[in-house]
């Protein structure tokens, strides 16, 4: 499990890197940015299935009642990321972009530090 997550966060921040470079040009190129963006929701999406299908209901299985309510949180907090992202997503279509590029790129930067991978050291492995 710890494989494929990681593997997911390998390619999210991957989409995110490269919806970054577009995003530090001083004009957009609307056509590659909306494929590039298509990339990391669709790759983000699949990384939320992962977490939603495999990965809470294993953890939920051999939970106790105080992981069950982190978890319960986690889920809380996760499906609100998800929300945050759709949003944005809906608000910033390829016309609102051409229109305030900058503005765009603001709150691109604020959505990338809400999907950017958690990387957490194990700190039993010392």
């Amino acid at each position: 499990m710890a494989q494929t997550l990681d593997e997911h966060h390998r390619q999210i921040a991957a989409g995110i890197a490269e919806v970054r470079e577009h995003c530090s040009r001083p004009i957009p190129d609307i056509a590659a940015l909306s494929t590039a963006r298509l990339r990391l929701s669709r790759t983000s999406a699949a990384r939320s299935q992962y977490v939603r299908d495999v990965l809470f209901p294993k953890l939920r299985a051999g939970a106790d009642g105080v992981l069950l309510s982190q978890l319960d949180d986690m889920q809380r907090a996760f499906a609100a990321k998800r929300l945050a992202s759709s949003e944005h997503v809906t608000t910033w279509s390829s016309k609102a972009i051409a229109e305030d590029w900058e503005g765009y790129r603001q709150a691109a930067r604020r959505i990338w530090a809400m999907m950017a991978p958690v990387h957490y050291q194990d700190t039993d492995s010392r």
